[in-house]
C-alpha cells in the first residue's frame, strides 16, 4: 500500500486517481485502482483499492476501500476491507469498521469503530492445571 513516499507515488503511477492540492471536487468518486487525495474531496468515494489521504487534504465523504492511510481530515463514515491507519497528522470524525486499525500518537479520532466478526486464527487461551492438595481431595 502506500510505503513509498508521496513523491514517489506520484511519480511512479501507481495511484490510479489523485485529487491534486488545488482540485476541489464535488460529487461521487468511484475507482477500481487506488486514489490519492491531496486536495478536497466532498461526497462519497468508493475504491476496490487504497486510499492515500495527504496531510493537507480534506475529506467529507462516506469512504469504503481495501486500504486507508489518513494523514489529512476525513468526515464521515469509513468502511475497510483491511486495515485503517490514522498518522500523527489525521484527524476523523465518523464511525469505522475495519479489520485492522492503527492510531497513532496525536492523531484525532471521533466516532465508533467495529471490527466485524470475521475468521480469523483462534486465539488460545492459557490455561493451568492445579493440583489438589490431600485436604482437598479428602473433603470430596
Amino acid at each position: 500500500m502506500f510505503e513509498k513516499g508521496r513523491e514517489e507515488i506520484v511519480k511512479s503511477g501507481s495511484s490510479e486517481t489523485i485529487v491534486g492540492a488545488s482540485v476541489k471536487l464535488k460529487g461521487n468518486l468511484k475507482s477500481d485502482g487506488d486514489v490519492l487525495i491531496e486536495g478536497v474531496v466532498t461526497g462519497d468515494l468508493k475504491t476496490k483499492g487504497s486510499v492515500k489521504v495527504g496531510e493537507a487534504a480534506s475529506v467529507v465523504a462516506n469512504v469504503k476501500a481495501e486500504n486507508i492511510v489518513i494523514a489529512g481530515s476525513v468526515q464521515g463514515n469509513i468502511e475497510i476491507k483491511d486495515r485503517l491507519e490514522i498518522t500523527s497528522t489525521g484527524r476523523v470524525v465518523g464511525d469505522i469498521v475495519t479489520n485492522v486499525l492503527s492510531i497513532a500518537p496525536g492523531a484525532v479520532f471521533t466516532g465508533k469503530c467495529s471490527m466485524p466478526d470475521s475468521p480469523r486464527d483462534e486465539v488460545v487461551e492459557p490455561t493451568a492445571e492445579i493440583e489438589e492438595t490431600e485436604e482437598e481431595k479428602e473433603e470430596k
